[in-house]
């Protein structure tokens, strides 16, 4: 299901070499800029441990198994492998735990994908065959009735991958799981990859406004998402010092 293995080593260019850089060089920055744009989140006063891409593991991304292993809710396993996604489920470019405070400790998670460019929302849509197919259309059609989107509108096309992101926030909320999903959009990225140029946040506004309706989400407030645009940093920042652990609250 996915259109590549999940990936690790540091990257070269585009949104991958961006997340690692605010993940391992400014955790703390992000971890203030996705509380600033999810004030659901940010009212619980968690603390987020940024637990992949990190420098220490490689600047490996998680699917399946060692995804939920990575956020420590392994328990689900049963739940979401196999069962409610086929294997080879979304793999994800950056992950965090939450952490909320009381006795004990509540722990959910926040999910996040990130573009440098247009051409990186769109893919060759769900390549996946029976009884892999079925079971990933019912997992959309969950997903579409709950933030009312109407049943013929196509989630498994070129936007596929946007869709199948929101059925994974969709599956933690309906397991109990405190769950965010945060699109982070690079702004200005110095290494974009040839022919793509870097995106300007008013022309990000404009591309995501026409994914939107194409999804069938134009005008729906989707609850605990958020986008979220960063400055593009040079890749230099990978070479030097993190602003500290990987985590923040």
């Amino acid at each position: 299901m996915n259109a590549r293995p999940c990936p690790r080593g540091r990257a070269d260019h585009g949104s991958q070499l961006q997340i690692q850089i605010y993940v391992n060089r400014r955790p703390h920055e992000l971890s203030e800029r996705v509380l600033d744009a999810l004030p659901s989140l940010a009212s619980l006063n968690p603390r987020l441990r940024w637990v992949s891409p990190l420098e220490k593991d490689d600047f490996a991304e998680y699917g399946d198994e060692a995804f939920l292993a990575a956020v420590g809710l392994q328990k689900l396993a049963g739940n979401l492998v196999g069962k409610f996604w086929p294997r080879r489920g979304p793999c994800w470019d950056a992950l965090a735990v939450v952490e909320i405070g009381g006795e004990p400790v509540r722990r959910g998670v926040v999910l996040v994908e990130a573009k440098s460019y247009r051409e990186e929302m769109y893919s060759k849509g769900c390549q996946a065959l029976p009884p892999s197919r079925q079971r990933i259309e019912a997992a959309l059609e969950k997903t579409k009735r709950w933030l009312g989107v109407p049943k013929d509108v196509d989630w498994t096309g070129p936007l596929y991958q946007s869709a199948n992101r929101l059925a994974h926030l969709y599956f933690f909320l309906e397991a109990g799981v405190p769950a965010w999903l945060v699109n982070v959009y690079f702004l200005c990225d110095p290494h974009c990859p040839p022919p793509y140029p870097p995106m300007s946040r008013g022309e990000w506004r404009v591309a995501l406004a026409e994914d939107k309706t194409k999804l069938g989400l134009a005008g729906v407030a989707v609850p605990y998402t958020a986008d979220l645009f960063l400055e593009g940093k040079d890749r230099s920042e990978l070479a030097g010092p993190t602003d500290g652990e990987t985590g923040a609250g």
